[in-house]
């Protein structure tokens, strides 16, 4: 496990004001099921994920260590916080709905500058 704390860890760019924004609310949302950090604020010798791949996308490390990034760590998230499961059910059976869910997460990381 993380050396945060006991619970599912959210990483995100504590840089980009659209970031922060969403993390945000996502903390209201999922309550104390998550902790939310900023790669900025990650140890240099961090082991789960790179700076660099933060950079690009959110990364979600659960309880067992497994990490995730972009639209699926997002629908980790909900489900380890028991909100909107079925997303993540949906992500891991439906190959459209992932690739969909992927692309559309992509464009939106690509761009986010223009949603700050």
């Amino acid at each position: 496990m993380n050396n945060f704390d006991k619970r599912p860890l959210l990483i995100y760019d504590g840089e980009c004001q659209f970031c922060i924004k969403w993390a945000n609310k996502f903390k209201i949302s999922t309550g104390d099921h998550v902790t939310f950090i900023p790669l900025q604020n990650i140890p240099l010798d961090f082991s789960y994920v790179t700076r660099a791949a933060c950079l690009k996308s959110v990364h979600f490390i659960n309880i067992d260590d497994k990490t995730s990034k972009g639209a699926e760590a997002i629908f980790q998230l909900f489900y380890s916080s028991n909100k909107a499961r079925i997303f993540f059910i949906l992500y891991k059976w439906i190959p459209p709905f992932r690739f969909i869910s992927e692309l559309i997460y992509s464009w939106i990381a690509r761009n986010r500058h223009l949603f700050s």
